[in-house]
């Protein structure tokens, strides 16, 4: 899985910078998919939708003073986003997952 996993951040990195016209370092997406398989493992929550996710994530984060949360370079938003190409990553590679839905009503601050 180590290998899909690199190609996963790769990808969506590729994707969120076109997306959202700069760049975003595929480190950063490496970042929010291994803190968010800790996150799933330690919580038992495996199907937690995208939404409680990047707010976990996102605490998780402020905490490290080497991930600049300050800055406004990284936000709740940003990390839904990288969540959401992933699903689209893991279904294309024929490797779905289940996650719950999001509510609908969400600012992403």
């Amino acid at each position: 899985s180590g290998n899909l996993d690199q190609d996963v951040a790769d990808w969506i990195a590729e994707m969120l910078s076109e997306d959202l016209d700069t760049f975003i370092p595929a480190e950063f997406c490496d970042m929010v998919i291994a803190t968010e398989r800790q996150v799933r493992e330690e919580t038992g929550d495996h199907e937690m939708d995208h939404v409680a996710m990047a707010e976990r994530l996102m605490a998780i984060f402020r905490e490290d003073a080497d991930v600049p949360t300050q800055s406004g370079a990284i936000t709740p938003l940003l990390v839904f986003e990288v969540l959401q190409w992933e699903d689209e990553f893991r279904a294309l590679a024929g490797a779905p997952r289940t996650v719950r839905p999001s509510p609908r009503k969400w600012s992403g601050r």
